[in-house]
């Protein structure tokens, strides 16, 4: 599921007005987002809460050799209130916000990733997760008596078909009070243990099909748990294929859009944040992990009688670690510290990548600096007596984020989509202004990076301006999916330089007592973002290159067998 390409921007700054007018509103981004005292307090509390019951509850290297969870688990989750951290109070839930729910699943996922992930289901995008896109009516009042009862649930979305399709290839065929359900979801995280499960599926009809979500109990009549599902990380996580034969749905129980053939555009906004709750809080327990296991590494290392963090090499690693940290951080904070549904959306949209992508940086970063302790498991580094990091299982946590709710290019290809569609939408001045970055209070190297970002921001507009110029055909622009995607990666990654600018220009003395050394950090992060984009700017004014297609063709029909072959 994906936000409505068209989704209204609502009163809090977005990126995106920024990209749209070529002007980046500096005075806009010095309020960066912070949860107020006592909001904090409470995620506080609730992070240490996580942190103490995790680490006595759960074997995360048991879970990961046995693919299981520990037995009882999902009833004491449930009692805890695991399940229901962002059901209103008043369905006995904890009530929380999108970003201190993030730090608790986050916080769940640095012990083991996979049982953090049957949190984040349950929350992001299960029933828990959906009650806000649901109207008032018959939907509601049954999505909301399970959750006060306590029901564990997941949501399916992929088909065997794949998920890239504009339509389910689950049907659900209208009957006399509601609908069959036929065919098959894949990848249904929860999907094994769920008492409740919300499937989106095709509406065969007179005007033509429709796609609509439909939510039913595990126990009802057809419905059935087909294949396990056994990824190459988050190993322990109740995944599987689920089968509809002809399992009926009450009409009260469906939500479709009546003005429109796909989903309503509130569940694709759920969808947003529950993907960064499910892919983008692992990402950041796998990312903060890796950072402690490099300082504990290069703390207790030394070569030829010198401290191995003596090296410059091994200085220039940490701290590229250490920056990618915070930019991640900073994005979860803009993103996700917005009250409504549509607000910074795109930036929501962008965050998963820049996450997941994140994170993969940092733990193959951190697989290179151990190579001193060997490439093993933690069982393997135990018997002979080595601090047993863990870093195996999250190499494989971390690669399989960038696949997880979407293969990583996609996503950058349906935020070019979207720039592209808003852009054509938008009614944009023919003279810009010029950025207002005066009276800051950054340091004179992020100033420098200000003035760059904010020429970044206007040459990003001109240059979507005259590809629209040149290819008035969506559809014809869209093919040219390399160009595409590379709009989705400049912009994302652009957001986030800015996200780290704005969050050390405005550090706040009585959280950081060195507000510089926030500036320090953005300035390391600034550097390495800077080069990718220049990378990125380079391969998107290409004009001439390989032809792909001709040389694919041929390989496919066996042409180039000869030249490859062992």
């Amino acid at each position: 599921m994906t936000a409505a390409p068209l989704a209204r921007e609502t009163a809090p700054h977005s990126f995106l007005t920024d990209l749209l007018t070529g002007h980046l509103d500096w005075p806009r981004w010095r309020g960066f987002p912070r949860p107020d005292r006592a909001e904090q307090e409470r995620g506080d509390r609730l992070v240490a809460e996580a942190r103490e019951y995790f680490a006595a509850r759960v074997d995360a290297d048991g879970a990961d050799d046995t693919r299981t969870l520990p037995d009882g688990l999902l009833d004491d989750l449930r009692r805890r209130g695991y399940f229901r951290l962002v059901v209103p109070e008043e369905l006995g839930g904890l009530g929380l916000t999108p970003y201190t729910a993030f730090r608790v699943i986050a916080q769940a996922c640095a012990h083991s990733v996979a049982v953090g992930q049957v949190v984040a289901i349950q929350n992001g995008v299960g029933a828990a997760a959906m009650l806000p896109a649901l109207p008032p009516g018959p939907l509601r009042d049954f999505v909301g008596g399970r959750l006060a009862a306590g029901t564990l649930s997941g949501f399916g979305d992929t088909d065997r078909s794949g998920q890239n399709n504009a339509r389910p290839t689950l049907t659900a065929t209208p009957v006399d009070g509601g609908y069959r359900l036929r065919g098959e979801k894949l990848f249904t995280g929860n999907g094994p243990v769920a008492d409740l499960i919300g499937v989106s599926a095709t509406v065969p009809g007179e005007k033509g099909p429709k796609v609509g979500a439909f939510f039913l109990d595990t126990a009802t009549p057809g419905f059935s748990v087909g294949s396990r599902v056994e990824f190459m990380g988050s190993r322990g996580l109740p995944n599987a294929s689920l089968v509809f034969d002809d399992v009926f749905v009450p009409a009260g129980q469906a939500l479709l859009d009546p003005d429109g053939d796909q989903l309503p555009p509130d569940v694709g906004l759920v969808a947003l944040l529950g993907r960064i709750h499910f892919t983008g809080a692992p990402a950041m327990a796998v990312a903060r992990n890796c950072l402690a296991w490099s300082r504990d590494f290069i703390a207790r290392r030394t070569i030829d009688g010198r401290p191995l963090g003596a090296y410059d090499e091994i200085q220039r690693t940490a701290t590229a670690t250490l920056g990618q940290v915070y930019a991640m951080e900073s994005a979860v904070r803009w993103s996700l510290l917005a009250d409504g549904l549509a607000d910074r959306w795109f930036e929501r949209f962008a965050t998963k990548n820049l996450l997941v992508r994140g994170a993969w940086r940092i733990v193959d970063r951190t697989v290179s600096l151990h190579g001193g302790e060997g490439f093993e498991t933690a069982a393997s580094k135990r018997r002979r007596g080595a601090v047993p990091v863990p870093l195996e299982r999250a190499f494989r946590d971390a690669r399989g984020l960038r696949i997880a709710g979407n293969v990583d290019f996609q996503l950058d290809n349906q935020l070019g989509r979207m720039l592209l569609a808003h852009f054509r939408a938008a009614a944009r001045p023919d003279a810009l202004p010029r950025a207002d970055i005066r009276a800051t209070a950054l340091a004179p190297a992020n100033q420098e990076h200000l003035r760059a970002l904010a020429d970044l921001v206007r040459l990003l507009h001109e240059l979507v301006a005259g590809l629209l110029r040149r290819h008035p055909d969506p559809d014809r622009m869209y093919a040219e999916e390399r160009t595409v995607v590379l709009l989705g990666r400049i912009a994302a990654e652009l957001f986030n330089a800015v996200a780290v600018l704005a969050r050390a220009g405005a550090a706040d003395p009585a959280e950081a007592p060195d507000p510089w050394e926030e500036q320090e950090l953005a300035d390391l992060y600034l550097v390495e973002a800077r080069h990718r984009l220049a990378g990125f700017l380079a391969r998107l004014r290409e004009e001439s290159g390989p032809d792909h297609a001709k040389i694919s063709r041929r390989w496919l029909a066996g042409s180039h067998d000869r030249l490859v072959r062992h």
